[in-house]
């Protein structure tokens, strides 16, 4: 990280995955603490959509506490047409010092219909109902491009259910809104299709709050538990993550969920005698809400 005297803070290439995004929540304090203005992204040389959406939460946590939107400068091409592509623009959470000139957008081509643009997700019922249908609809016709190394009807289905079920937890447990992109990538040979979806809500922990029931030796054992229990601080029986979490275990694939100052991975692609790798961290940088991504490589 460095802030320059324009009070810019120019970043590090740290969008690569979610491991490395966690520098970026790291210089939360610093945005506040030095009047940041804007952010140069002329370092970055690739992102991926959980670190995606997660700058989109870091820009509307500072437009929600500051009443001003950050500027983004610098950003490279690639880089730019990447996030146009994804409609990151249209979110109106920042300002831009330069905008993309029209000639350098990417084509909304059969080519490129293997994602799921970034979608607002709501936090009221009657609203979400209605974008996860669409949601659901626009999968469904692009699933033979998202999943072209996976697809089988079984796996589509697998991947309504787990859309249905997470994009449901926003309305019900965040009490905010969130928003979901699905990307299919390839980094070098292997193949990588992520579903993310982020909120900047009360976070896992104090959903549970008042649930006499659940006891927890820290936030992410609590995570963990949700990941392998069927229980849920509304339904009386709540499958939710813990259903989402068995898909992921048949799909063979990995499932990260970071909530507050907590996160668990899961990696069920890595499996050994004693059964998937799996990491818990507590004690990390706060973030507020609960940010999930899910991801098959072949």
């Amino acid at each position: 990280m460095v802030i320059d005297r324009d009070k810019t803070l120019i970043f590090s290439d740290s969008f690569k995955d979610l491991y490395a995004f966690e520098e970026i929540i790291n210089l939360q304090t610093a945005l506040y603490e030095n009047d940041i203005k804007f952010l140069d992204l002329s370092r970055i040389s690739f992102i991926e959509p959980y670190s995606m959406l997660g700058l989109l939460l870091v820009g509307r946590n500072y437009l929600r506490s500051t009443g001003e939107r950050l500027c983004l400068l610098d950003i490279p091409v690639n880089i730019h047409q990447y996030l146009a592509r994804m409609d990151f623009f249209e979110k109106g959470i920042f300002s831009l010092r330069h905008e993309l000139d029209e000639k350098y957008f990417l084509k909304r081509s059969s080519l490129s219909k293997r994602l799921i643009e970034i979608t607002d997700i709501p936090n009221k019922e009657r609203e979400s109902v209605k974008v996860i249908s669409d949601i659901v609809f626009l999968f469904r016709k692009r699933a033979g491009h998202i999943l072209k190394y996976w697809f089988s009807n079984t796996i589509v289905d697998y991947f309504v259910t787990v859309i249905s079920e997470i994009c449901q937890n926003v309305f019900e447990h965040s009490l905010d809104s969130g928003y979901l992109a699905i990307q299919t990538y390839s980094v070098g040979k292997e193949h990588i299709v992520r579903f993310v979806i982020s909120d900047s809500g009360i976070g896992i922990r104090r959903s549970f709050e008042g649930v006499a029931d659940i006891h927890f030796e820290s936030n992410a054992k609590l995570i963990e538990r949700v990941l392998t229990t069927p229980i849920s601080s509304k339904r009386a029986f709540g499958y939710g993550l813990c259903q989402v979490n068995a898909i992921v275990d048949r799909l063979r694939g990995s499932i990260y969920i970071r909530s507050e100052d907590a996160s668990v991975a899961i990696m069920y692609n890595r499996k050994y005698s004693g059964g998937a790798y799996s990491f818990l961290k507590n004690d990390l940088v706060a973030f507020p809400g609960t940010q999930i991504s899910i991801s098959l490589s072949a």
